[in-house]
């Protein structure tokens, strides 16, 4: 885990307004359409509707999770140590003509009342956090029988290991990524836990993303593939790149 100011200063720098080309490379949202699809699923069936429920997302980036939900009548509350995420936030908001909240504030200290909200929610945050820590103070604020979810890249993959020593754009934040085996110990601070993985492979068709016919067409394949090897060896699980958890009080 790196140093809280240096991940606020580079965070600070990542989300300026002119910095659009980096932001849009490094935006996978589409690319995790089935991780997030699965989370999704599970809340729906899990509370029915979000109208009124009270969410907490804790590292906003540009805020598209937490205006999804406000979409959907739910009453949202985002934190982040980067005022230009913050601000990045609040303009998807008035674009959406939605209101939020949104505060800057250290997930290692959530100034919120106990038993408040009944999502909290973290997406590729933890690994610049004192894991640990945060989801204790998450686990505070959440109410009883409320739900929190997790999507992390996690280490357990050679070739992602390979890729974050000398390409990845994190380096020098000296990011501290979850293995399958932290998703356990966090799992038992929890009445139940849910853990599901995605990406064995996939994710190489990320290097064509330049192209979108080959890039759609390697991920669509390659997916499938992989999908069908881990039903057959689901012991491949552990190796893959990116994990869905959720978690409930």
């Amino acid at each position: 885990m790196g140093n809280l100011n240096t991940v606020k200063n580079y965070y600070d720098e990542f989300w300026k307004d002119n910095n659009l080309e980096k932001q849009k490379s490094s935006d996978l949202r589409d690319y995790e359409k089935e991780a997030r699809k699965f989370i999704y699923d599970f809340l729906i069936n899990y509370f029915g509707d979000f109208k009124n429920k009270k969410i907490l997302e804790i590292g906003l980036g540009e805020g598209h999770d937490l205006i999804e939900f406000a979409k959907m009548g739910a009453n949202v509350t985002g934190i982040d140590i980067s005022e230009n995420s913050l601000k990045k936030s609040r303009k998807l908001a008035l674009k959406n003509k939605l209101k939020v909240k949104l505060i800057n504030m250290d997930a290692h200290n959530l100034k919120f009342k106990k038993n408040q909200f009944d999502i909290v929610f973290i997406i590729s945050t933890l690994m610049h956090l004192d894991y640990l820590k945060a989801i204790n103070e998450c686990k505070k604020v959440m109410k009883k029988n409320g739900v929190l979810y997790l999507i992390e890249p996690i280490n357990n993959n050679l070739l992602i290991k390979f890729y974050r020593l000398f390409f990845s754009e994190f380096k020098d934040l000296k990011p501290r990524y979850l293995k399958y085996t932290d998703l356990v110990k966090i799992s038992k601070n929890f009445n139940k836990s849910y853990i599901k993985v995605f990406y064995l492979f996939s994710f190489l068709s990320l290097v064509f993303r330049n192209n979108s016919f080959i890039y759609y067409k390697l991920s669509k394949n390659f997916k499938l593939i992989e999908e069908n090897i881990l039903k057959i060896m689901p012991s491949l699980e552990r190796n893959c790149w990116l994990s869905v958890s959720i978690h409930l009080k």
